[in-house]
């Protein structure tokens, strides 16, 4: 089992997009700016307390409590999207495919004004599963 605690407000990839015109004048959806912001803290956390970890690339269960720091409506499903990339990202997951991200058993979403987080709990075994 991997746990940790990312010290960054959860953000999802799918609120507030930018579009963007490049040069050729074809246009680009962008996450938003704070999605950045957190993918950008999130590897930095995961480079700096697993410099030489090798990335997971066996089936696991990624559980995630995100504790936001606003009372706004959000979805489960928008900050696992986040968070996986952003893991991937950090080299820390290969990949969040189906075959290694298997579930997301235990996550959920909270509020903590004071403290937002993510809270990450990795589980994994060779050859078997374990909950």
């Amino acid at each position: 089992m991997l746990e940790f605690t990312i010290p960054v407000a959860p953000r999802t990839k799918k609120n507030h997009p930018q579009l963007v015109t490049l040069k050729t004048g074809r246009t680009m959806m962008l996450p938003s700016k704070q999605y950045r912001g957190f993918e950008k803290e999130v590897v930095k956390f995961v480079n700096n307390e697993f410099p030489n970890i090798e990335p997971i690339d066996k089936p696991i269960n990624l559980c995630c409590k995100f504790y936001k720091d606003k009372d706004y409506k959000s979805d489960l499903l928008g900050y696992l999207q986040a968070i996986q990339d952003a893991l991937v990202k950090a080299k820390l997951l290969l990949d969040d495919n189906h075959k290694i991200v298997k579930t997301t058993d235990g996550s959920e979403v909270f509020l903590d004004r004071n403290n937002p987080r993510v809270e990450v709990s990795i589980t994994f075994k060779e050859g078997e599963w374990i909950m």
